[in-house]
């Protein structure tokens, strides 16, 4: 039977470090965050009526969305952040269920899923395990404001929304921590991860 692994962690954490290793020693990770930028750079019809109903006329033109303003919108609206939300994890629960599906049907013994807010929607029953990774706030803070893609008050927001590091110890069943190094942290995830990657 085939085993799905949950990966999550705050905004900064490494779950996307982790995802990509993964993938180079061979194994297949869904990625939530893939399909929501793909959502974005690729908009289908209903994603553009969407948003020019639900957020802003303003924030699409030409096809073309403007995240950056959506992103303003919903950190400071969380009855449109809250609709926004539901709308693209309908979208990524299908992707998801043809991943697990494919890979059913492939036979495969273990594979990742790497889904942000899994534990703050409540979603570790559906899966084998829920590996966590724990980063300091500061050190989540430095990766995040490194790519420029938010500020310090919109990073303030994003970690009010988001759970805990002592609900996500108590709620996972794997923790692994990232204060140091790539290299430490790819050692401490194998380490961690021994018993499913053998």
């Amino acid at each position: 039977m085939i085993r799905v692994i949950g990966i999550t962690g705050g905004i900064g954490s490494g779950k996307t470090t982790l995802s990509n290793y993964l993938k180079e020693i061979g194994y297949l990770v869904h990625e939530s965050d893939n399909v929501v930028s793909n959502m974005y750079a690729k908009p289908e019809k209903a994603f553009v009526d969407f948003i020019k109903k639900n957020i802003s006329q303003e924030a699409v033109k030409k096809n073309t969305i403007n995240k950056k303003l959506i992103t303003k919108t919903i950190l400071n609206n969380k009855e449109i952040k809250t609709r926004l939300e539901k709308f693209i994890h309908k979208k990524v629960q299908i992707s998801r269920d043809k991943f697990i599906n494919k890979s059913i049907k492939a036979k495969k013994k273990v594979v990742f899923v790497d889904i942000p807010l899994l534990l703050e929607k409540k979603l570790e029953k559906n899966f084998y395990l829920v590996v966590c990774i724990i980063a300091s706030k500061k050190n989540r803070q430095n990766r995040v404001l490194k790519n420029k893609k938010f500020t310090k008050e919109d990073l303030k927001k994003l970690f009010s929304a988001q759970t805990t590091d002592t609900k996500r110890r108590a709620r996972a069943q794997i923790i692994i921590y990232n204060n140091k190094t790539k290299k430490d942290f790819i050692s401490r995830a194998l380490k961690a991860l021994y018993c499913l990657l053998r």
